[in-house]
């Protein structure tokens, strides 16, 4: 929680700049978000400690920065994302979806350590999990910035398909951070997520009528390429492991179940 609120706070202090630089806001907005991006910074301090009163602060402030990011940037309006990337350059696409997910941590992060403020959990036989949800939420994110560079989503406009990948980021990196507490949960938000980016790929350049992979290197350059094939093979590999866990969860709750019924009745005396 603490690693996503900074990185929250960055995010938005960056996003708010840009969004005054380009007229969308005025001074007297910009004085009252900083401060409320102060405030944001003192609860999420004060959730490392432990207050319940720093996490509620905290995941209200996420919630609200992701309310008005998705109706600023991810609609068809003035501040629209792809008007904004016109004058303000691409990075602010990166930085818009990036600070949805980093949002969505805090939220859920905030729920979860309610009950436990202080709890720490240990488990690192799903660290693979999470390091490949974290670079998986990344490549997603790279991806998509390409995708409005070339307003390339499809049917859907830039705002929709940004919005969509940073949807299906969100979800994929809650899985791997989930995944240590309740497994069976976060494999299937896993498996949601990384179903939506390895289908979107295969719909977007590998099907007839979609962008070929070789377009995107010549429109944008290998590397943008690389990143997209990279984000469709992590999510493919992701998605087949998270059905293998859930496969195996429910085979593994069928005979503990089945010799729970078998145990006989013991007659009080």
């Amino acid at each position: 929680m603490t690693a996503a609120g900074l990185l929250a706070v960055a995010l938005g202090a960056f996003l708010l700049l840009h969004e005054l630089h380009s007229g969308q806001i005025n001074g007297i907005y910009t004085v009252i978000a900083l401060v409320v991006g102060a405030i944001w910074l003192v609860c999420i301090i004060l959730a490392f400690t432990g207050l319940r009163f720093g996490i509620f602060g905290a995941a209200a402030i996420a919630f609200v920065e992701f309310a008005v990011v998705a109706s600023t940037h991810f609609v068809s309006a003035a501040g629209a994302l792809g008007t904004f990337v016109k004058h303000e350059g691409l990075p602010v696409a990166t930085v818009a979806m990036a600070l949805v997910p980093a949002c969505a941590v805090v939220v859920i992060s905030a729920a979860v350590s309610w009950t436990n403020p202080r709890g720490r959990n240990a488990r690192l036989e799903t660290l693979p999990l999470l390091v490949a949800a974290f670079l998986g939420a990344a490549l997603v994110i790279l991806q998509a910035t390409d995708g409005v560079h070339r307003a390339d989503f499809g049917r859907a406009n830039p705002e929709d398909g940004a919005f969509a990948a940073a949807v299906s980021a969100s979800l994929w990196l809650l899985g791997g951070l989930w995944i240590a507490r309740v497994r069976r949960t976060g494999a299937i938000l896993i498996a949601v997520a990384t179903f939506i980016v390895w289908y979107s790929f295969v719909t977007l350049h590998l099907v007839t009528g979609g962008t070929p992979m070789s377009e995107v290197a010549s429109k944008s350059g290998a590397i943008w390429a690389v990143i997209s094939l990279a984000a469709a093979v992590l999510a493919a590999a992701s998605f087949l492991l998270a059905l293998g866990l859930l496969a195996l969860s429910i085979v593994r709750r069928k005979p503990s179940a089945l010799s729970a019924g078998s145990q006989p009745v013991r007659r009080k005396a």
